[in-house]
């Protein structure tokens, strides 16, 4: 009789080659995502399809080269909204982008530059350039503001560049900033172009591309869920590399530095996770 044990294992080893096979031919490298994550999202198209089996799997996706595309869509998910995690944006908008502001203008420095990482379909950069354009005020004139946002889904990023959508994520936006930044049109609303034209979308791997470099602010928020800590550590070193001195790092609700990462920045919020790299450095 086989054990439980032994079913486990070449369960497993059915998993990683399917993995590997995927990664040899596919467009994204499954294997930095947390096992138990892609065991579910695996499983997810794999009832969509009908199927039973990893090897099932593999071969439909040799002979469906497609199907690369949706293992994408359902690995990213992208669950996002304007202003997502209200408490947040608060804080961003009544404190960080402020001190921020005011720091380059006594510094005499004319540029932000903001990455928001994992950006999704566009909610997130468009909602920092909103607040970014309100911090700023009067002295958006002389200031060059640029959102860089990144993400590994490209129909997530086409998504992003049409700066559309429906009318139901409307409430999520401040009403002051609706009437200013936001056309509605019957069932759809747009971000009018004083917001888009800050906003540069980019397709970017955190792994094996290049990192952006010399920013003020690094959104990352709800994309280490589905990383383990090495691949972790590694975001977190790039974005350490990319933040300038007094620049700051912004990390979804449910994570935290590493001990190690954490007493190289200062702690802005620890309830809001928003952290600051020292001027000093």
């Amino acid at each position: 009789m086989v054990g439980r044990g032994e079913v486990e294992r070449v369960y497993r080893g059915s998993l990683d080659r399917l993995l590997q096979r995927i990664c040899v031919d596919g467009v994204v490298d499954m294997t930095r995502y947390r096992p138990q994550y892609v065991e579910r999202r695996v499983a997810t198209r794999l009832r969509a399809l009908g199927l039973h089996s990893y090897r099932q799997y593999a071969d439909y996706i040799e002979t469906h080269p497609e199907e690369y595309a949706k293992l994408v869509d359902t690995l990213t998910i992208n669950v996002t909204e304007f202003f997502r995690d209200a408490p947040v944006f608060d804080l961003i908008r009544s404190q960080v982008l402020p001190e921020l502001v005011a720091s380059r203008l006594a510094a005499r420095q004319r540029m932000i530059r903001v990455w928001s990482a994992g950006c999704a379909t566009g909610e997130e950069p468009y909602s920092i350039a909103m607040a970014l354009l309100e911090a700023l005020g009067d002295d958006a004139r002389h200031m060059r503001v640029s959102v860089l946002a990144t993400d590994l889904d490209e129909g997530a990023l086409r998504k992003a560049r049409e700066a559309t959508y429906p009318i139901e994520r409307l409430g999520s936006i401040p009403e002051a900033l609706r009437l200013k930044y936001v056309e509605v049109d019957a069932d759809v609303f747009r971000i009018r172009p004083e917001i888009t034209r800050l906003v540069k979308f980019r397709k970017l791997d955190l792994f094996s591309d290049r990192p952006l470099s010399v920013v003020d602010m690094v959104f990352c928020r709800n994309v280490f869920i589905y990383f383990n800590r090495e691949q972790q550590e590694a975001a977190l070193e790039a974005f350490w590399s990319a933040i300038v001195r007094g620049g700051y790092l912004v990390l979804g609700r449910s994570e935290k530095l590493a001990p190690a990462m954490a007493k190289r920045f200062e702690l802005v919020s620890g309830r809001e996770r928003i952290y600051r790299k020292p001027k000093g450095l």
